[in-house]
């Protein structure tokens, strides 16, 4: 078997670091006055990073074999899936008029 790299000490702790500067970004956005949906945007961009990192280093995936990298493709594709047929179906909502049940 081949032998792993797994992050040192310092990068664990720049990743911390880096995590909670995005959630005091998280918390500075939420003050400013955006138009629309910005903020919703703003704070899905930043959670996203932050997931990311938190799945790249603290679940070990950066250093995971491609099996693992495999399901995690396919659990973001389904959580893609969901969302937009989720969205799809709120957004179509009301298009045809005088529907039942609506």
């Amino acid at each position: 078997m081949t032998e792993k790299h797994t992050p040192s000490v310092t990068t664990y702790v720049v990743v911390c670091a880096l995590l909670i500067v995005f959630t005091v970004l998280t918390v500075t956005v939420s003050f400013f006055d955006l138009p629309g949906i910005w903020h919703v945007i703003i704070g899905l961009c930043i959670g996203a990073v932050k997931g990311a990192l938190v799945v790249l280093f603290f679940m070990h995936a950066l250093v995971s074999s491609r099996v693992t990298w495999i399901v995690i493709s396919v659990a973001c594709s389904w959580l893609l899936l969901l969302l937009v047929l989720g969205m799809t179906d709120y957004f179509t909502r009301g298009l045809i008029p005088l529907m039942t049940g609506h």
